[in-house]
């Protein structure tokens, strides 16, 4: 009988320390894909913190009057920024700053003359730096 419930006892003894190697094993293979993620969603924020983001809105005012605002989305300055109107018949570029330097979540404005000749719609291309990257290119549709 002292046979029988030792080896009982050794059994149980080794089901617990092999639950508890197993569950350690996953819990230190869960702890390294937890630190791997917080380091690459660190390592993301970084990057953003460095870019500019430049988009393009629309006003419209009256008699073909149209205010084109370039805006800087991004969280960094977007240094030299270039913006592309393509020539056309159909409007006239009345300003055009660029290349000029917009601020995080600041800015520019370009005016358009329109007339009844005018396109619907202007493909937009804009070049500038920032603190990620040299030369950053995009370009936009916009409805005028």
């Amino acid at each position: 009988m002292e046979i029988a419930g030792l080896i009982i006892s050794l059994a149980a003894l080794s089901l617990a320390i092999f639950t508890y190697f197993k569950h350690d094993l996953k819990i230190k293979k869960q702890d390294s894909l937890l630190k791997t993620y917080q380091i690459e969603k660190i390592n993301q924020e970084k990057e953003q913190e460095k870019k500019a983001i430049i988009e393009a809105n629309v006003i419209k005012y009256n008699k073909g009057k149209r205010i084109i605002k370039i805006y800087n989305k991004g969280k960094s300055t977007a240094k030299n920024v270039k913006v592309h109107i393509p020539d056309d018949d159909g409007y006239e570029i009345m300003t055009n700053p660029s290349p000029i330097d917009i601020k995080s979540l600041n800015s520019v404005e370009i005016v358009l003359l329109t007339f009844n000749s005018s396109p619907d719609k202007v493909k937009i291309d804009f070049e500038w730096d920032d603190e990620f990257m040299k030369l950053n290119t995009d370009s936009q549709t916009i409805q005028i």
